[in-house]
């Protein structure tokens, strides 16, 4: 049985305070902090003697990567962020001219396929997130591109049912609010390509993101970017290590490498599991204290993340009391990850009340 309590203890936020906000960063675990340590003390005394064997282990990071989503070594690259990954690929599909979006996804989904001369028509989502999957997939489009879960309201949609509204358009998909909270299968989901930023609920600090593009893609679609620092192999223009230019980013495959090790001892059917029931506890008790949620889907829907309805001078109230969220929307974005437990929920929603009764 997982011992929840003791993996809580990796995480030094929660001897200070109540975190519920890995919808914005994630915390990082004690074992982190004493990787990179370790990591830099090697470089420091040894300098490239030590680099050589990290490019070793960074190659079998990448095999453990490709095999948490589904993929093949090949089909994986880890960028710094999504920007960058869709500035490198939107030029790869020009020929492809337009690609369909949700009103109101994320900005860096969106402008780096505009920024490309991409026609990037959207369907309306209504206030609380949800979309129609059938209207986005009748765009006239070649492409659609969309997250996982929607950041600024956690509306959650099934991959499989998108699959299946997208027909045999490429899809794009964004899994920074999803990876890392449940299992994800690119091969199972048929997704073409998916990028995730990893410094929240992958807990790998900022300037992580993967990249995973099909094989069939890499070989159909040319890219002008080449890997600058070591000899091409010879299926180089056929894998994505071509995004990773410039030289080796060690810590940030590490990082990973870290994350990647602790979901599969834990398992992420388990975190999964956990994450969901914080997240059905947090409205159980929300609904019986008549708070209202604006996320207040049907469960096929959600997700770990939730809005209260909320004016924005909720966030400094709660802030005062220890407790740490963002506001988005119309409420207070409360995001809950398998570090987080019941009691955390109970502090948040006594000091919803506890707002209500000093300012309804």
């Amino acid at each position: 049985m997982t011992d929840w309590k003791q993996i809580r203890r990796q995480f030094a936020a929660f001897d200070h305070s109540t975190y519920v906000n890995t919808a914005a960063t994630g915390l990082v675990p004690k074992t982190t902090i004493d990787l990179m340590h370790n990591m830099y003390t090697g470089l420091s005394n040894y300098g490239a003697s030590v680099t050589e064997e990290w490019v070793v282990e960074m190659e079998n990071i990448r095999v453990k990567l490709a095999d948490f989503i589904g993929a093949e070594p090949g089909e994986v690259a880890i960028l710094p962020n999504m920007a960058t990954a869709l500035g490198m690929l939107a030029p790869m599909f020009k020929s492809k001219k337009r690609i369909g979006f949700v009103e109101g996804d994320f900005p860096s989904l969106r402008h780096p396929w505009l920024l490309n001369g991409f026609e990037c028509p959207e369907i309306p989502a209504e206030a609380n997130g949800h979309y129609d999957l059938e209207l986005l997939g009748s765009l006239n489009t070649k492409m659609l591109a969309v997250s996982h879960v929607q950041w600024h309201t956690g509306f959650k949609i099934d991959l499989d049912d998108l699959r299946l509204a997208a027909k045999k358009k490429l899809l794009v998909v964004d899994a920074t609010q999803s990876c890392g909270t449940c299992p994800i299968d690119v091969r199972k989901h048929d997704i073409d390509i998916m990028v995730a930023s990893c410094y929240k609920w992958m807990m790998c600090g900022f300037g992580a993101c993967i990249v995973y593009v099909k094989k069939e893609l890499l070989e159909k679609f040319p890219s002008a970017y080449c890997w600058q620092f070591r000899a091409m192999p010879e299926d180089y223009f056929t894998n994505s290590k071509r995004f990773e230019i410039g030289h080796e980013r060690h810590d940030v495959f590490f990082r990973m490498g870290l994350s990647l090790d602790f979901f599969k001892e834990t398992g992420m059917d388990a975190i999964e599991s956990r994450v969901r029931k914080l997240s059905k506890y947090l409205y159980k008790k929300c609904k019986k204290n008549n708070i209202k949620l604006v996320s207040d889907y049907e469960k096929a829907y959600r997700s770990q993340i939730a809005i209260i309805e909320a004016p924005a001078e909720m966030q400094a109230f709660l802030e005062k009391r220890g407790i740490l969220t963002s506001h988005r929307g119309t409420g207070i974005r409360v995001s809950l990850h398998f570090y987080n437990n019941k009691k955390d929920v109970d502090r948040l929603v006594k000091a919803l009340v506890e707002y209500r009764s000093l300012y309804s």
